[in-house]
């Protein structure tokens, strides 16, 4: 059995999946949410335009839309938490138990029966919170993932001694 480095054990939680939802939303969909907001003026010039006709019903429905585009550039990551906890309840069960395990030469991540590997040459960059780290992974064929860890767990120095670790690993800066 490979030798743990470092292991981050921890309930996720809806605050905890939140955040991480917020930061990626925020800092890795810009396209999504760029295109949110040209909808929504897309929708605004509609209703100027359909108000010229006096098409009330149609006024009244790209007024909706507008109103709709402009909430999911804002905060379409609530609606992405509330999805993608609820999925996660639905497959790991009420408690939802992660294990991270960074070993010599992989990281594993363990959710319920189920079980993942990467390398450490596929994180690109991280993110942080109050509560929570987010590893950014990123590698050819597959679409970039955050990989969140709980900042608690890691007793006295072992969080800058852990963020060492990952730049030495990954051969990057990823924590400066």
């Amino acid at each position: 059995m490979a030798k743990i480095c470092f292991e981050n054990k921890f309930i996720l939680t809806r605050k905890l999946h939140k955040q991480y939802c917020k930061v990626s939303y925020t800092r890795m969909r810009k396209s999504s949410r760029i295109l949110a907001f040209v909808l929504a003026a897309a929708s605004l010039i509609a209703a100027v335009a359909l108000a010229f006709y006096r098409i009330k019903i149609g006024v009244l429905v790209s007024l909706v839309l507008c109103l709709y585009f402009i909430m999911m550039g804002f905060w379409g990551y609530v609606f992405s938490e509330w999805i993608g906890f609820r999925s996660m309840k639905r497959k790991y069960g009420q408690v939802i138990v992660m294990i991270v395990d960074f070993m010599p030469n992989i990281v594993q991540v363990k959710v319920g029966k189920t079980s993942l590997n990467f390398k450490y040459s596929s994180i690109i960059k991280a993110y942080e919170t109050e509560d929570i780290i987010i590893l950014i992974l990123g590698a050819k064929g597959m679409i970039e993932h955050g990989q969140v860890l709980f900042k608690a767990n890691f007793k006295g120095d072992s969080l800058a001694q852990f963020k060492e670790f990952i730049n030495e690993k990954t051969g990057k800066g990823i924590f400066e």
